[in-house]
């Protein structure tokens, strides 16, 4: 009788679990790509790992410091600290109750393997338990941290269903490639600084001579440079340029001759990435401007109204042809943006 009882709770016990991995359905999320900059990955769901695990997500392989973005629109969840397997980590839960887990978070002094940077170079300020976030806004950088230590830097990018049941989240990946959308409001959240949309970090090689993300300049010149992580003074091309990262100049620091001839040169400050579209004398198209000077060229003037609305024409900056070597040509916007 007793073993009877036993094994009646036993298999209702299983009743309750979560469906094993193979037997879970396919599911397509709606979803933008999680990181945000060159990446590979492959289809790992699935695969064995050490102690008998399973490997219940796929890892997207990025350098470190790259821009991880929201998926969803939604809530975080929970963010771990330099959890053992995890790292860092953040889970955002979106309105369907549909759970996305970034591990492996960045845990390092930028430019090294110290294991040293703690939170400040693993989560942007504003990513905090129980705050909402949008899709498409940073939410962290690429890492080792956890039982990543040693390997490549890569995300391990999960999905759960409202249940916790470990969705392939290939499929969704996949899926998100090929949107063909822009979202000049997610943009903006990629790149909060010069320094995120080039994805610059600390040379350690290199003494610094000026605050990193300040604004420099000569006692008798106008010109202002930005002051980049890895020690380098970046060139504004145009005022244009510079009113789409600055409202003003009242945070610009003076500094002597001696010192600005001794930091190099690093190259020009591209658009805000979100702020503007572009055209060129030579070229009839019109492009957004999306992360590290990509261009994307807007296909239909009804995809630029739902952008930036019906006096869309109003954003189109023309950029001189000297200039226009800064950038590089990405993939179209060939869909609406579904406000």
């Amino acid at each position: 009788m007793a073993i009877r009882k036993i094994l009646t709770v036993f298999f209702l016990t299983l009743l309750c679990l979560p469906l094993p991995l193979s037997a879970a359905e396919t599911i397509i999320r709606d979803i933008e790509f999680p990181v945000a900059g060159e990446n590979n990955y492959s289809t790992s769901f699935g695969d064995p790992r050490s102690g008998g695990r399973i490997h219940e997500g796929v890892d997207i392989f990025a350098a470190k410091m790259t821009p991880l973005v929201s998926a969803v629109d939604g809530t975080v969840q929970l963010i771990t600290f330099e959890e053992r397997d995890w790292g860092f980590g953040v889970f955002i839960r979106d309105a369907d109750g549909y759970s996305y887990r970034y591990l492996h978070i960045n845990n390092d002094t930028p430019g090294t393997d110290d294991g040293l940077g703690g939170s400040l170079y693993a989560f942007p300020g504003t990513i905090k338990r129980g705050t909402p976030v949008i899709r498409g806004q940073l939410v962290g950088w690429v890492g080792d941290s956890g039982n990543a230590e040693g390997t490549t830097s890569h995300l391990h990018f999960e999905i759960r269903t409202p249940s916790g049941v470990a969705i392939d989240p290939y499929p969704s990946l996949k899926q998100s490639t090929i949107s063909g959308t822009f979202d000049p409001a997610a943009a903006k959240l990629r790149a909060p600084t010069i320094n995120h949309d080039k994805g610059l970090t600390v040379d350690p090689s290199r003494k610094a001579l000026c605050a990193a993300g300040s604004l420099i300049k000569l006692p008798d010149s106008k010109s202002v440079y930005f002051c980049g992580a890895d020690s380098r003074r970046y060139v504004f091309p145009t005022s244009q340029v510079y009113a789409s990262w600055y409202p003003d100049f009242s945070n610009v620091t003076v500094l002597g001759e001696a010192i600005m001839s001794q930091i190099p040169l690093g190259g020009n400050v591209t658009y805000r990435p979100g702020s503007r579209m572009v055209k060129i004398e030579t070229d009839p198209k019109t492009y957004v401007v999306d992360q590290g000077g990509v261009l994307r060229w807007v296909t239909s003037p009804e995809i630029a109204v739902s952008m930036y609305g019906a006096n869309w024409s109003k954003y189109i900056d023309d950029i001189p042809p000297t200039f226009f070597i800064n950038y590089v040509i990405g993939d179209p916007v060939s869909a609406p943006l579904d406000n």
